[in-house]
């Protein structure tokens, strides 16, 4: 089973060190379509204009923390 890499990722954390590393590790996976979000109400807006395969989000962020993403992502 291979992964599709041309699929769109969103990355979300509030610290960019740790997206670079994350974008990074996916590059070396062969995915380069990765776009990012500093937090949830970001990424929110975000995947309100583009659909992604994969949503990698931090669990401890403000104002809007991973879980409460989640949350409204199920919603």
């Amino acid at each position: 089973m291979s992964a599709d890499v041309a699929m769109p990722i969103l990355v979300v954390d509030d610290y960019k060190t740790m997206i670079r590393i994350i974008r990074n590790l996916l590059k070396q996976l062969g995915f380069e379509d990765v776009d990012e979000a500093a937090d949830g109400t970001e990424a929110l807006g975000k995947m309100r204009e583009r659909k992604y395969g994969l949503v990698i989000s931090d669990w401890n962020m403000e104002p809007m923390t991973g879980y409460e993403l989640l949350k409204e992502v199920r919603s």
